[in-house]
Parts: C-alpha cells; structure tokens; sequence
C-alpha cells in the first residue's frame, strides 16, 4: 500500500469535478470527516456569515479533508476531549482551551515561513476568531441552532487569493504535514525499527487510522489496545513487541487503502471490500467481477478495437473477443508490455462494526497473469449471457455469449434478499464472492454446492415469473438470469472435475442422458411455441407453455413426465403443425442416441440445463432467421 501511495503521490488532493473529497487520495495526516456547517470570516478574522451545509443528491453527507494527530484520528468517546483536531472539528472541541492552545502552535510555527504565509493567513484569521469565543451567539445570529456535536468548517477571505474553502486548499495540508513532521522530530519519540520501510530509527505509530471502509465504521486493520482481553497474553506483554510500524508508513498504506475502496471500482457487501488495482501511478485495472460483455466494453479505446456491438447482432460470443482485446490482439510485443503488478486484496469487519478490520484475502501477480486467469475464467465458465435492449418502443431480449458477472452468480446461487437488512444473506454473499476470487485466481475448482444451488433455482421458473408484464423481456428476464448463470456454473464445473467441455451449440452426437433429455424438452417447448405462434399469437404471449409449466417435475421424473407431456400436452399442438414432422425426426434421433437411457426416469443432473439452452437457442435463433418472420415449421410442413 505504501507503494502504492508513492506511486499516485502526484494526485494527492485531487477532487472530482464536484469536489467531492470522498473518494479522494488524501494527504499524509489528513482525515474525512462530516461536516456540518460553513462558516465565512475575513483575513482579519471577523465574522461575515454561517450556513448550515446541505449534502446535494446522492449524497448522505459532506465529508471533508481535516488535518489530524495520531490521537485526535483515533480518539474514542472516553478522553476524546483531551484531542481535539487541529483545525475542523465539533463545536464542544473547538471551544475546548486544549483547541486553542495547539492552533496557537501551528500558527507560531508558521509566523516566520514565508513559503506558508497564505496558510499562516488563513488559519491566524481562524485563531484570532476562536479566541473571541462568539461562535454560538454568530451561530444563533444566524438562524442556527448550536449543538456540541455539529461538525465546523471554516471559509477565509484571503487577499489575492481565489480560494477560500480551507478544507480544499493544499497550502493548509502542507503546512500541516509539515507542522507535524517538525514536532515528531522534536520529541524523538518512539524510535525503532518500522517493518514496512525497513527505516531501524522511525517515528513508530501507537495507533492507527480507523473508518478505513465506512460502511464497516471505525474497525481498525491494525491495533493493539485490547488490554482487557489480554490479546497478547502468553507471548507479548505489549504491542510494540509484536510489530513496529512508522507512523508514515501507516499513514500511506492506510490512506492509499481507503482511497482503493472509496473507488467505484470496489466490490462492497455489507462490511466486506473486495478490491484489485495496478502498484502503479494508474492503478486502474481490469474489473474482473464484470462479465465478458462488461469488460470487453470497458476495454476498446478505438474505433478499431469497437468490433461487435452487441445490441446489432445476436448471439457474439465476448469471451473470445475478450482474449483479443485483453492480449492485443496476439501481438506478441504488446503482451510483453504488461509488466505491472496486480494486486487483490479483500477485508471485512471481524465481528461488529467497531472491532477489527480483517485481511481475508491477498494476492500479488503479474498483470500477465493477472490477465491469463481472468481470460482462462471467462472462456471455461462462458455461456449464453442475458441482456435487455430497446428497439424503439419494445423491450427486447437478446444474448452474448460470456461469462456472467459475479453479481448475476450470487443472484443464481442465493437468490435475492428477503429484506434490506438481511445478515445471514450477507454472510452467505461474503462468503461465496471470496470463493470466486480464489476459483479467478488461485485455480480453486467451482465449489459444487454453487452449481446445485443455481441448477435447482432455475429448473425453478415461475419462481421468478412477473405475471402482470405482458412482455417476454419483462416477464422472465429473472428467471433468464439465472438460468444462464446455471449453465455457464455447470459448464465450469464439468470442466474443473471432469475435463469436459459444453459447446453452446446443440451436441446431437453427445451420449449423455441428461444433456439429451434437456433438448427434448426444449424441442417440447417449441412445438407448442410454434403452434402458438401459428395460432395468430404475437410476440405479446409471454404465457409459459407445458415444458416450461413442467420444468421442475421434468427435472426430478424425466421420463415419466416426458411421457406425459408428448402424449397429452402435446398433441393437439402437433396436430395443429400437420405431425410436426421436423421436430419429431429430431425427437426420434435422440431417443435412438439414448438407447436403454430413455427410459431411466432418475433425476437430471445440471447437464439437462445445457442440453435444453442450448437446443432452445438453436431454435430461436433459427426462427429469428426466417425470410418472412415466421417458424421453422411453416416453411417445412
């Protein structure tokens, strides 16, 4: 992480467009904190005017950049008072004698550099303010109604100056870190050997900066204060026996640390932060939870690497077209070119939001195989990919062939949360992204419960029906998802076990039970559809037909429910396509292929998931291609 900081030193203080100090590199020192009312005075230090702050859309809060102590960072409600932040801070701090006499400090401190008069400027107007001890009755001037915990920043009209937001002004940060780096040198205190620099005389760090995840509230990734617990008990009678770390150094990596999961880029559930980025000054990498289609997208740069749109044509498989983006395309040199380091770490809160931040995993690879894992999982767990488009007025259904994303696996494995606040769902969550990462990266077979828990979901439908959409793309995109995802999970199974691989295309000459009584009821599916269609039906019919109906029955007694729905729930669809000549020749071909196995009325594995897409795909795709329109059987019969 220190490296990391070293690396990006020169967007330090950097905000958005917006000025949002969130997700900002912040300067050694420095922490976030909420603010809740401005206040303007002017060089002199008198009072101009307050306003109370109003988070703009979006946003729940206004977190700010402050400087900081290493005792002010880390203060707890017991003996807080004694640690007031240098400049912004609570009401009930800065009218502390403690807040006043450490600004009085700084200020001197400043008096006689010239290279930080516009900070001298500025925070001599805000000493010479405070010192009055007004700020409650210019608050209540105002409109305002004082409370000890509102959070103060200062606004100061500096002549010649264009800035006046303090928080925002790099003259300030550096006149503090400098501050603070002459007054460790002064003490000379804890002097030893830091672990992470290698430095054998740093300044070493009693505590440690919190609030690195705010979702995970003040958990801390390192910390030494549990006496009552007797965390060392048996090895170390303090904590500086067990590790040494320079205060500098912890404040780049944790800095560096919380900007990383700050980023949109960050994966989040709940407390848990999943994160991968370049030891680089870009540290922007591939998103490796997105899907083919997502990372394929995020990666063309020009108008020759645009080779596909997916929203013209049907059915392009983006996990081949991502091998040639992600490795140029097989040109050798450009392969070479990636020499980065790639780093993945994930941390979650240790038991309740005010304990321990924990590293739950770590790893460090070379940006070529950081890219050769995340290619290798995208080609063996690919399958046909859902995706809603527009086409004028109509929401439309099409596919991609890929690898889901790692959020549409969750969905196909544990379903959706049955409230906003669901722990044991979060806990499940947790843990099976980090079982992805190690199938990504560490070469980690898929763990067969995700595959059972996905196929048994999706053999599932009208669990995912919306009945009120009349449209096909609204009504079963859930259930789409899902089935998609099962497939794509079966496929990596059967791979990392048994070294087999699925094409997406119907296997007509595969021997296997399951996969071939799969494209029987995909064929079901379709005479009836096809009937319907015939019928007069428009695309507005989104009703399930028999095969759909009798999907999870089919699944548990195939033969049995085979037998039913081709005598009975078939046949007057049959007749209505003149005997469905062409599909019952394929009927008659798969039934030949299995043998004695037609009749074996066993349960279906996830196989008969593949089978099925995968017929009923061809058959889509084949309908879709029809001169006038229409289906297969009008042409054939």
């Amino acid at each position: 992480m220190s490296k990391t900081y070293d690396a990006c030193k020169d967007i330090v203080g950097i905000s958005d467009a917006e000025c949002n100090q969130k997700r900002m590199l912040l300067p050694l020192y420095h922490t976030l904190k909420e603010s809740n009312i401005t206040i303007w005075l002017s060089q002199n230090g008198q009072f101009i005017d307050a306003e109370i702050d109003k988070a703009k859309k979006n946003e729940d809060k206004i977190m700010i950049c402050i400087p900081c102590t290493e005792e002010s960072e880390t203060r707890t409600s017991k003996g807080a008072r004694k640690f007031p932040h240098p400049l912004f801070d609570q009401i009930k701090y800065l009218t502390s004698d403690i807040y006043l006499e450490n600004l009085a400090k700084w200020v001197t401190f400043l008096d006689d550099k010239y290279e930080h008069i516009i900070a001298y400027k500025a925070l001599n107007a805000v000493y010479e303010y405070m010192k009055r001890q007004l700020l409650k009755f210019d608050l209540s001037s105002c409109g305002i109604k004082s409370s000890d915990k509102l959070s103060i920043r200062f606004c100061v009209n500096i002549d010649g100056h264009k800035e006046d937001r303090l928080w925002m002004m790099p003259e300030i940060w550096e006149a503090w870190t400098n501050y603070l780096l002459h007054e460790d040198i002064e003490k000379q205190k804890n002097l030893d050997v830091c672990y992470i620099s290698g430095n054998k005389k740093s300044a070493i760090a009693l505590n440690h900066p919190k609030s690195i995840n705010r979702v995970a509230g003040n958990a801390k990734l390192i910390s030494g204060n549990d006496e009552k617990n007797f965390t060392f008990r048996g090895r170390f009678i303090e904590p500086l026996q067990a590790v040494t770390v320079s205060f500098e150094a912890s404040q780049k990596a944790h800095q560096a640390l919380r900007w990383l999961i700050s980023k949109q880029s960050c994966y989040r559930c709940d407390t848990q932060a999943i994160i991968a980025w370049a030891i680089d000054f870009n540290t922007e990498t591939i998103d490796f939870f997105d899907d083919s289609y997502g990372i394929y997208e995020s990666k063309k740069n020009t108008d020759s690497d645009k080779l596909i749109k997916a929203e013209g044509i049907t059915y392009i498989d983006y996990s081949d077209n991502l091998h040639k983006v992600l490795y140029g395309y097989g040109n050798k040199e450009k392969l070479k070119q990636h020499t980065r380091q790639i780093a993945i770490l994930a941390t979650d809160a240790a038991s309740d939001k005010s304990g321990r931040l924990s590293v739950t995993y770590y790893k460090e690879l070379s940006e070529n195989r950081y890219i050769e894992s995340i290619e290798h999982w995208h080609n063996t767990c690919k399958w046909y990919q859902p995706f809603i488009k527009e086409k004028g007025k109509l929401t439309l259904l099409d596919y991609f062939i890929g690898a889901p994303s790692v959020h549409r696996v969750t969905k196909a494995v544990l379903g959706n949360k049955r409230k906003n606040q669901d722990a044991s769902y979060d806990k499940q969550q947790k843990i099976l992204r980090e079982q992805l990462i190690h199938c990504i990266f560490d070469g980690d077979k898929i763990p067969i419960y995700m595959m059972k828990a996905a196929v048994n979901r999706a053999s599932n439908p009208f669990s995912f029906e919306k009945p009120k959409k009349k449209n096909y793309a609204e009504r079963w995109m859930d259930w789409e998802e899902v089935i998609c995802a099962a497939c794509a999970l079966t496929k990596k199974y059967y791979y990392d076990y048994k070294k087999e691989d699925f094409d997406v295309v119907p296997e007509v000459k595969r021997k296997e039970r399951n996969y071939q009584f799969g494209r029987l009821l995909a064929l079901a599916d379709d005479i009836e559809s096809t009937a319907r269609y015939k019928q007069g039906k428009t695309k507005d019919d989104a009703r399930a037909t028999n095969a759909i109906r009798y999907m999870t029955v089919f699944s548990q007694r195939p033969f049995r429910t085979w037998n039913m729905l081709f005598t009975q729930m078939l046949n007057p669809y049959i007749q209505q396509l003149n005997g469905a000549g062409w599909h019952l020749n394929i009927i008659s071909e798969i039934m030949e292929l299995l043998g004695d196995q037609f009749e074996d009325d066993t349960p279906l594995d996830g196989r008969y998931l593949l089978g099925f897409f995968a017929q009923r795909q061809a058959l889509r795709q084949k309908n879709n291609n029809q001169k006038d329109g229409g289906k297969s059987n009008e042409s054939k019969e």
